[in-house]
């Protein structure tokens, strides 16, 4: 493939200035809806807990809404869940990162009309 000039980007939610869900939110969350778990997520992820707690915690905190509700351990585990409201949010992102992702494409197919 040539060389061609491209326009890439990622998607993000901020609230004011502050980050509140960007692509490794979204990937954690997708993955703790699977597990069932922030330690077995940030595992398949290859981050640290500690490195998904505190994405899980800043998450939370700018959220008007918990998005992770931690369930205590037990006989049965700990563990946590995603709430209703952080899944609505998963979906709005999911299908905003479509749209995103289309208008990226056809600009880029714009641009190589006029760059050669």
């Amino acid at each position: 493939m040539e060389n061609v000039f491209q326009i890439n980007g990622a998607i993000a939610i901020y609230k004011g200035e502050e980050l509140f869900l960007g692509m490794s939110h979204y990937t954690l969350l997708k993955l703790i809806l699977e597990e069932g778990s922030i330690n077995a997520a940030a595992k398949r992820k290859g981050m640290s807990y500690q490195q998904a707690w505190n994405l899980i915690d800043q998450l939370n905190r700018v959220s008007p809404i918990p998005i992770v509700i931690r369930q205590k351990g037990g006989s049965g585990g700990g563990g946590c869940t995603v709430s209703n409201y952080g899944k609505a949010i998963l979906r709005l992102f999911e299908y905003k990162i479509k749209d995103f992702n289309q208008y990226l494409e056809h600009t880029n197919m714009d641009m190589q009309k006029c760059v050669l």
